[in-house]
């Protein structure tokens, strides 16, 4: 098999990876409870909503705000792809598996890119269904108001989307730190990790929570020219920051 065939392999392996199967152990909770409590979540956000959509309270686009934590949960993400080798102490077969480190860390890092942009992109298809659901049955709202709704958060996500494999990338630098040498430095990485991120939100007129607001104008892809050149910058930026989290695991692993 040729080397690419060989990469794919591993980044479908870690795609359908399952997670940590200590902490599964651990938790008591059956899954088949874990997705009854889910649903009951569910059905009674629907319940609420519909309650004010049926009193006219209800603003579509800003039901989107509950996927404003979004970006924090893609950082865990990349994270827990790392730090499972370990909670499952399969980091020595992962570790000397004959392909290079960067390899294994890439495999990783676009698998979870993956699975974030399955998640976006199912959130975008319910939330998209449930406001054409609202206005097709109640009168109040219309096909323009769901229009406005999809054209919203394909703006917004599309935002995230952009901005994933830095997000993933700063996780996986951050997990890489705590198995090497640089241990001593990890938990400052965790407070940079997640004090940047607050700031990153409320930082102004160009903070994550200010362009959300601005994506919910209804218009198609309301970006400036600073958009393409930003999310480029952060490509380039992710890629530098995932050859130094496989320079970590080959020359400052520390077990």
């Amino acid at each position: 098999m040729n080397s690419s065939g060989l990469f794919k392999d591993l980044i479908r392996h870690e795609f359908r990876n399952k997670g940590s199967w200590r902490k599964q152990s651990r938790n008591r909770l059956p899954r088949s409870w874990r997705l009854v409590y889910f649903s009951l979540f569910l059905f009674v956000a629907f319940v609420i909503s519909l309650y004010f959509a049926l009193h006219n309270q209800l603003e579509l686009t800003r039901l989107w705000y509950v996927t404003l934590g979004l970006p924090y949960m893609i950082i865990f993400m990349g994270v827990g792809s790392l730090r499972r080798e370990w909670e499952n102490d399969t980091y020595g077969w992962w570790l000397t598996l004959p392909y290079p480190r960067m390899w294994l860390i890439s495999a990783k890092w676009i698998a979870a890119i993956l699975q974030a942009v399955v998640v976006t992109l199912s959130l975008f298809v319910v939330g998209s269904l449930y406001a054409l659901f609202i206005s097709s049955t109640i009168q109040s709202y219309t096909f323009a108001d769901a229009a406005s709704f999809i054209i919203a958060g394909l703006n917004w996500f599309v935002m995230i989307i952009a901005f994933t494999p830095l997000v993933i990338a700063l996780g996986l630098l951050t997990a890489s730190t705590k198995y090497s040498t640089l241990r001593p430095i990890s938990p400052i990485l965790w407070i940079l990790l997640m004090g940047g991120g607050s700031v990153f939100y409320w930082s102004g007129d160009q903070g994550l929570y200010e362009q959300f607001d601005h994506v919910q104008t209804g218009q198609w892809f309301p970006f400036t020219w600073h958009f393409p050149i930003a999310v480029l910058i952060s490509w380039v930026a992710a890629y530098v920051l995932i050859r130094l989290s496989a320079y970590l695991l080959e020359k400052k692993l520390s077990i």
